[in-house]
């Protein structure tokens, strides 16, 4: 196990750690607030919807499934792994024709392309050939050759994406897009939409470490988000007091395989073509998971120095980025952040 140390870049004294997690011991005086959650498997990881309530809405059931359907949707649009989706479509027409699209695939497609451009290329939904070429869901994952690696590099490029009012199209056959950066968190807001369309006031979302909260009277200034430990899964080492907003995680843990004790990630670095070092986790808090998402990806690529200068000059997000160095577990966090951080362990 590394030790966590301090990086000195902020006064408040606290640690930060790998994979955000909610978790709630919820009571107001002498009410008590019911919790009432679906769950299913979407966009490859566990979506759950919670509903915080003293008595159990009407149509509560219908209205959270309405929400899970949302995101089911935007699943089904932004598939890179099936080629009716529309954006596997895009891919298919890969340096040939445009492609019309869905309003939803038309902005995600637009915000992702705006990240790259503020992050200088360190998030890009064009890293699809990269990824397909390293396959870390093989069942005998390899390390690409350097060859491979320069072939497939010439593919990668957000400024080849080119829109037409609400076309899309890639300008080389061989390039496709990946949105599992950004779509993720685009369809918990999307969700979070529905549901106060509903009327609800006190819930909660959440997509695989992506989460959006949305607080009423009955949970104001009783929500937690934990943080688990970075290289010890089963335990935790802090929580944060967040009332409201966006959360989003992206680590070295969830997908990656180790040849001669060196893992190997799937957060790659569009410019080189390899899993970016040394940072093992960023997390990102916003008003919207879509930002956060994608944000999270960015500083993670762009690595403890200029990641943390990503932050700082965005006046939307906060953040905390963990590296190693050294042998050693660093950190390093926005003043707003790290003033509410309590640490529970090292």
């Amino acid at each position: 196990m590394l030790p966590l140390e301090k990086v000195d870049y902020v006064k408040a004294r606290a640690y930060f750690i790998l994979s955000v997690l909610f978790l709630g011991e919820l009571a107001c005086g002498n009410i008590e607030i019911q919790l009432f959650e679906q769950k299913r498997i979407l966009m490859g990881t566990i979506v759950s919807i919670t509903i915080y309530a003293v008595e159990e809405p009407e149509f509560w059931q219908k209205h959270v499934a309405s929400a899970l359907e949302t995101i089911k949707q935007i699943e089904d649009l932004t598939s890179s792994y099936n080629d009716s989706s529309q954006i596997g479509q895009i891919n298919v027409h890969a340096g040939k024709d445009y492609y019309q699209v869905d309003k939803d695939v038309l902005e995600i497609i637009k915000q992702a392309k705006e990240i790259s451009k503020l992050s200088h290329g360190a998030f890009d939904i064009t890293i699809l050939p990269l990824l397909r070429m390293w396959n870390f869901k093989s069942s005998n994952p390899r390390v690409p050759t350097e060859m491979e690696i320069t072939e497939n590099l010439a593919l990668v490029g957000f400024n080849n994406i080119e829109i037409q009012h609400n076309k899309i199209r890639l300008s080389q056959i061989g390039m496709g897009l990946d949105l599992g950066g950004i779509a993720k968190g685009y369809a918990v807001d999307r969700a979070v939409e529905v549901l106060k369309a509903f009327g609800y006031k006190d819930f909660l979302v959440e997509a695989g470490g992506d989460l959006c909260a949305v607080v009423g009277d009955l949970t104001k200034g009783r929500r937690k988000i934990w943080i688990r430990h970075p290289r010890q899964r089963d335990k935790f080492f802090a929580n944060i007091n967040m009332d409201q907003g966006a959360v989003a995680t992206s680590g070295d843990y969830e997908r990656y395989f180790e040849i001669s004790d060196k893992r190997y990630h799937h957060i790659l670095n569009p410019k080189t073509g390899y899993p970016s070092a040394p940072v093992v986790s960023v997390t990102i808090f916003s008003e919207t998971t879509f930002l956060a998402d994608a944000a999270s990806t960015a500083v993670f690529v762009l690595g403890p120095e200029q990641g943390f200068e990503f932050i700082e000059n965005n006046l939307l997000i906060e953040g905390l980025i963990i590296f190693e160095q050294g042998g050693k577990l660093k950190w390093k966090a926005s003043n707003k952040i790290a003033c509410k951080i309590n640490t529970i362990g090292k």
